[in-house]
């Protein structure tokens, strides 16, 4: 699936170095209530879409309350302290011990860090048992082989649904990818990774998994699939 060149471990190094530094302060940022360029605002309004719609396919699952659920890469907490305050229980891990430790402080400043369990892990690593997982806009940093093997994790964690976002391939958004690529170092941001349908369709049969049903969000510079995934 892809090419052989890929290495969990440098990947994994380079995402938590990322994440706690150049990639807390960004995101931190758009996820929170800072004034922001145009094209970041469409990012933050894009993801809170996103997040809305995530959170009406939770509720529609009608799980009980006191139902655990795993927020895979919980960035700065915000889908993890808003299902905490619907009732459910959460584990919360981000591979960045910074995303965690913001999550931990705003779950605290809410009242609901005692529904929440706080790891900092990877998600090809995070273990458990749970009644659903949700991960958002975290598989689009993995290429198809990482992708693949840490969907694989995810849905191995919960006999119910997986929720994610991932990157579906789009030929013109590859090409300005690439163009990126010749940015300084400082001028980039972590590449978005694309998965084609047969990568996507492959990496479901692997982990035994279904889709039942898909969203695409598109708000601005925005563009995510948003995915409801099921045992067989």
């Amino acid at each position: 699936m892809g090419s052989s060149s890929f290495n969990a471990e440098e990947h994994k190094s380079m995402l938590r170095s990322y994440f706690n530094g150049q990639g807390y302060q960004r995101w931190a940022s758009i996820y929170g209530s800072d004034k922001l360029s145009t094209v970041r605002n469409t990012v933050r309004e894009g993801h809170a879409v996103m997040m809305d719609k995530a959170f009406g396919w939770i509720e529609q699952l009608k799980l009980p309350k006191d139902s655990l659920i795993l927020d895979a890469g919980c960035g700065t907490g915000l889908f993890t302290i808003r299902i905490a305050k619907a009732g459910y229980r959460v584990k919360a891990a981000d591979i960045a011990s910074q995303m965690v430790e913001k999550t931990k402080t705003d779950a605290t400043a809410a009242g609901v860090a005692d529904k929440i369990e706080f790891e900092v892990n990877s998600i090809e690593s995070v273990s458990g048992s749970f009644d659903a997982v949700v991960c958002f806009d975290v598989l689009i940093h993995y290429p198809s082989e990482g992708f693949a093997h840490a969907f694989a994790n995810l849905a191995s964690l919960t006999k119910g649904p997986v929720i994610f976002t991932y990157a579906p391939y789009n030929r013109i958004l590859a090409f300005q990818h690439w163009l990126g690529g010749f940015f300084p170092k400082k001028e980039r941001r972590t590449t978005i990774q694309m998965i084609r349908d047969s990568e996507m369709e492959k990496a479901m049969e692997a982990a035994g998994m279904r889709v039942e049903k898909r969203e695409k969000i598109s708000f601005g510079f925005y563009h995510t699939m948003l995915m409801h995934a099921s045992h067989k």
